[in-house]
């Protein structure tokens, strides 16, 4: 009749509790909590039907925990509309009008709000039109992707890739929890042949390890890590030579468990993962152990991967930036008094970051840190920098909610240029092994041309079973009062002096760190 709408959230990673009819067209939702815990309600992914077409309707999610969120400073909801998926659009849209992230009247038990008393929870509102009558419709907090979309995709790469070329091999980790296998990939080259040099090449090829998705909410960092695989198994110049260069190890969902069952920080022992890694339980956290393992184990063969990088999304910031791991600047920031003499470090951390700064449009320098805060201790980003010994270690952020500068400045990010960002991420490691390894791996500046055509040129990266037009992602169109957000962690200004990047391709003594802005990509990449 269109005078009650049906809710649904019985499906892969959805959460929905509760839906609550204040008026006709009015309805207040309560989210369920993360499986075994009693908070990190903010991942929320339903199914809503029986609608009329033209009315506006009004959600409102009442049991929101964060104080603040990028849904007050230019952020939309998702929505997939069945009917307009069999009318030939099948895709995710940004929509939603009156939307506004505020504090409620509804107090959290201590219990739920881990011991402090007097907390609240908050409301996300939003108006909803709808374009057809009785249709079918999902929203959710950001694009989702399930661990069945995983399958499919690793199923997809396997059988696309050549055999004789590419090296991909899918095992699996462990199980967890749930008993559902956690697979990791090795990607690199072939040999070139079965000679004895050749094969000895390819063994020896430095690791790259890369993870995601250990928080489940955060679905934008399988969107960057598809981006990264699907760029790796692809046939450009640029892959072949990564995969001639590394040998990357790859664990794409570390918390599949959590995935499937909608939670947004947890496992399914109402755990967060990422604080697990100074001592993970091998019941209890059987990802974390094994994947610290495998690390540890690589360490003690000699072959320690040159890059750690743990894929995650961001709620509170914009773009997309990185947090390592610094010894003096964490002793800067700290107050700590310490000599110079007294701190030698190797400044090779910041090369990467300063790398994607220059070729990636959604990355921001300025948002990246290299602090090591105590309440990071126990993080993948920081263990695998203390106990493994990987100096590159990061945490790379991609935000929920889109970019304030550069050439996406005003715009809400999509998959299409998650994934992009995941295929510069690997632009960034091959330029990186130019700066690290410049005498042993001279290549013509043919090459090198082809490389920065690459670059400088659109990259494309998405799969035709991804539709994200330029249309779904409106601007923001008011001015943003960014000085009114709140950060999981500090900032740092990084004003670097710079230099003559070209010439450091083969010059072994220029300084890791000094990095011009003359090769910023001046041309579109979605055209």
């Amino acid at each position: 009749s269109g005078d009650t709408l049906r809710f649904n959230s019985r499906f892969e990673s959805g959460n929905l509790r509760k839906a609550i009819q204040i008026r006709k067209f009015e309805y207040d939702l309560i989210l369920n909590s993360d499986i075994n815990s009693n908070h990190h309600h903010q991942w929320f992914y339903f199914e809503v039907s029986g609608m009329r077409s033209g009315t506006p309707y009004r959600f409102n999610i009442i049991n929101c925990e964060k104080s603040n969120s990028q849904f007050n400073y230019g952020m939309h909801p998702l929505m997939y509309s069945v009917q307009a998926a069999l009318n030939g659009s099948p895709q995710w849209i940004r929509t939603g009008t009156d939307i506004c992230y505020y504090k409620n009247h509804f107090s959290r038990s201590s219990m739920a709000a881990g011991g402090q008393k007097g907390k609240s929870y908050y409301t996300l509102t939003y108006t909803v039109n709808f374009s057809h009558k009785d249709d079918v419709c999902y929203f959710a907090y950001h694009y989702p992707y399930t661990y069945s979309t995983l399958q499919m995709h690793i199923q997809k790469l396997q059988a696309l890739h050549d055999p004789q070329q590419i090296y991909l091999q899918e095992d699996s980790l462990c199980e967890t929890l749930g008993g559902n296998p956690c697979p990791v990939l090795t990607i690199t080259s072939m040999p070139e042949s079965k000679h004895w040099e050749h094969i000895c090449q390819f063994r020896n090829r430095p690791y790259i390890f890369l993870s995601s998705r250990v928080h489940p909410g955060e679905s934008n960092s399988s969107w960057v890590m598809k981006g990264t695989l699907e760029f790796l198994m692809s046939n450009s110049l640029a892959a072949q030579s990564l995969r001639d260069s590394y040998i990357f190890k790859i664990i794409p969902m570390l918390n599949p468990d959590g995935v499937i069952n909608g939670s947004h920080r947890c496992s399914l022992s109402g755990e967060d993962l990422n604080r697990q890694w100074l001592n993970p339980n091998p019941e209890i956290h059987p990802t974390i152990y094994h994947t610290k393992g495998l690390l540890q184990y690589l360490a003690s063969i000699h072959r320690t991967p040159l890059v750690f990088c743990d894929y995650h999304g961001h709620s509170r910031k914009k773009n997309v930036f990185m947090y390592g791991c610094s010894i003096k600047e964490t002793v800067w920031q700290t107050d700590v008094s310490a000599s110079s003499c007294d701190l030698q470090e190797d400044l090779g951390y910041r090369t990467l970051p300063k790398i994607l700064n220059q070729i990636a449009p959604a990355f921001c320098m300025s948002s990246c840190s290299f602090v090591v805060e105590k309440s990071k201790e126990s993080t993948a980003r920081v263990v695998v920098w203390r106990e493994v010994g990987v100096a590159r270690s990061y945490t790379m952020e991609s935000t929920y909610c889109g970019c304030d500068q550069g050439k996406y400045k005003g715009n809400q990010i999509g998959t299409r240029e998650l994934e992009e960002m995941g295929a510069k991420f690997c632009i960034g490691l091959l330029r990186l092994k130019r700066l690290t390894s410049p005498v042993e791996y001279r290549l013509p500046r043919s090459f090198l041309d082809v490389e920065r055509d690459l670059i400088e040129n659109r990259c494309s990266v998405t799969s035709p079973t991804t539709q994200v037009l330029e249309d779904d992602e409106p601007r923001c169109l008011e001015e943003i009062d960014y000085s009114a957000e709140s950060s999981d962690e500090q900032d740092i200004d990084l004003n670097e002096t710079t230099g003559d990047f070209d010439a450091q391709y083969f010059d072994p003594s220029a300084q890791e760190e000094q990095l011009s802005d003359s090769e910023v990509p001046k041309r579109d990449i979605f055209l």
